[in-house]
């Protein structure tokens, strides 16, 4: 099945930010972990895990689709210094990526291919439920404070 290639790069520049964000939360859990923040590193691995569950799928899509997958790498991933400074990259890669979805599920409506769409829409749904996440963890830790928000994520 031939795609458009309209949607195609859109498909791979998703798989970028997936990938991007594995890495970028396996590098943060571990951080955690090694900080004594346990809550917070279960919770980095899971976002993880199910960033590489997102991109095997769009993977499988583009394959699906005969196309090839070529990711291509976002930028340097490194670890924020600090839980804030991780919630904070976190949040700017959550954010591009929510804005590069919109756009290319309207770029997929538009060449007629309905199963590229709804399977971004599913992602979308998945990445603005994690900026919510983010968003309620950054005010709970301004509400808090920073010493009592990182005695939260020792358990």
């Amino acid at each position: 099945m031939k795609a458009d290639p309209k949607v195609l790069a859109a498909l791979n520049e998703y798989l970028s930010y997936e990938l991007t964000g594995h890495r970028q939360y396996l590098i943060h859990a571990a951080m955690c972990r090694h900080w004594g923040l346990q809550r917070m590193a279960r919770i980095q691995e899971a976002y993880s895990a199910e960033e590489t569950q997102h991109a095997a799928r769009i993977i499988d899509r583009i394959l699906l689709l005969d196309g090839q997958a070529t990711p291509r790498e976002l930028g340097p991933v490194a670890g924020g210094a600090t839980l804030a400074a991780q919630l904070a990259r976190d949040h700017d890669l959550v954010g591009r990526a929510i804005v590069h979805l919109r756009a290319a599920i309207g770029d997929c409506e538009d060449s007629g291919d309905f199963v590229s769409r709804d399977l971004l829409r599913e992602m979308l749904d998945d990445e603005e439920h994690h900026l919510h996440w983010l968003d309620t963890e950054t005010r709970l830790a301004g509400q808090l404070g920073e010493q009592n928000y990182l005695q939260s994520q020792l358990g």
